[in-house]
């Protein structure tokens, strides 16, 4: 028979998503499951959100739209990143419409850019432990991914030290990814993290044919007293050569609506645009218009969102506690808790060996560290209601201390 393209035979599925797949058919047929695996918030789209598309379909709003969105949305999208990048706005001028390209979800945002500036051969470096798809991502278009390993003792942000190391190493360095708030870990970044970041890449030798793709789409979710903050609040000299990823998935707990963003500088912005024009075309008209609604909102009109989160956060570690041999990575923010289970680990056992154990056995389903470049920890997601959230953790705990 024909051979499949060789593109796909390195490349695989979304380990996330087919976990969570199993558990719900696990729960459909009747077993009790905490599962604490999905990046899905739970609560509802906002309620603007709902009263919009039913304004839409009154107004007959649901034909094809231009390629990079409709314009109220795009406008909307680059007056919500000139409040996040102050710095920018002052240096270089405001974001424009024109600077926006409104995307299938995040994912095809992160996509769609990787396919405009990635040549085959190019190296797309990231730091680990980091979201599943950038690496495979990267394979899809032709790149070579460029793991960076970081260290738990720094909450696994990446250094200035190593992102000089990564560079000195790889001689076709083309994209660097950055993930603040982090999935897995939570971890945020601080303004001068960013800027000593910035600094190896302002000095390096192919620093200045390097793009940074700073992914922002738990700009929302913050669990404690450190605030988020946008790379190019903290950077504006690297305006030139950043791409800026968001949406609404994580911000306004709609996910499936598919809502995401990327907004660069023209010349990249034309190329994701043309990149689109031949996949997707412009995206689904209803759920454009229901973000508009929901990007017109207040922050105070999240505030419950948040607080539940940080109430979760901390309900989470307080029950861990009780494992006393988890290394965790206190979340900064997202929705996660990422944590090694090392001291729990049988000989030649793996966490995801662990994770199979634990939901066989004790019926909680977590997300195993391998995926994300971390071998020997796990990740529990705590974006669902607080019984299944204490139940999940309570089982958790008691298996382990059964080992």
């Amino acid at each position: 028979m024909p051979q499949l393209a060789s593109r796909v035979l390195t490349v695989s599925d979304s380990f996330t998503l087919k976990l969570n797949a199993q558990v719900q058919e696990l729960q459909k047929s009747g077993v009790d499951v905490a599962n604490l695996t999905a990046g899905e918030p739970d609560f509802s789209v906002p309620e603007v959100s709902k009263q919009a598309v039913r304004q839409a379909l009154d107004l007959n709003r649901s034909k094809y739209t231009p390629v990079p969105g409709i314009p109220q949305l795009r406008e909307a999208i680059a007056r919500k990143t000139n409040l996040q990048q102050p710095s920018t706005v002052s240096a270089s001028g405001e974001w424009g419409a024109a600077q926006v390209v409104v995307s299938n979800g995040g994912k095809q945002a992160l996509f769609n850019s990787m396919m405009a500036v990635i040549n085959p051969g190019d190296q797309v470096l990231f730091p680990a432990p980091f979201w599943i798809s950038y690496s495979e991502m990267a394979k899809l278009v032709g790149g070579v991914p460029v793991v960076i390993t970081t260290q738990f003792e720094n909450s696994f942000k990446l250094s200035a030290a190593e992102l000089s190391v990564a560079l000195d190493s790889s001689p076709r360095a083309r994209l660097l990814i950055l993930n603040s708030p982090c999935n897995p870990t939570g971890s945020i970044y601080s303004a001068q993290e960013f800027r000593d970041l910035a600094a190896v890449i302002a000095r390096h030798p192919r620093g200045k044919d390097l793009w940074v793709l700073s992914d922002e789409i738990y700009d929302r979710v913050t669990l404690g007293q450190k605030p988020f903050c946008s790379f190019l609040q903290a950077c504006p000299e690297l305006r030139p050569q950043v791409i800026t990823v968001n949406g609404m998935s994580k911000a306004a707990a709609m996910t499936g609506w598919r809502i995401g963003w990327t907004v660069a500088p023209s010349d990249v912005t034309a190329a994701i645009s043309t990149v689109q024009s031949q996949s997707t075309s412009g995206i689904n008209a209803l759920a454009q218009w229901a973000s508009l609604a929901a990007l017109s909102l207040q922050e105070t009109e999240f505030a419950e969102q948040i607080e539940k989160y940080r109430a979760r956060s901390r309900l989470v570690l307080e029950i861990l506690s009780k494992a006393g041999k988890l290394k965790v990575v206190a979340p900064e923010g997202a929705f996660y808790v990422f944590f090694g289970v090392q001291g729990y680990l049988k000989p030649k056992e793996s966490a995801a060996q662990l994770c199979e154990s634990l939901l066989r056995e004790a019926r909680v389903a977590l997300v195993p560290g391998e995926p994300f470049g971390a071998p020997g920890f796990v990740r529990l997601s705590f974006a669902t209601d607080e019984a299944t959230l204490k139940a999940g953790c309570e089982r958790l705990v008691s298996f382990l201390n059964s080992r």
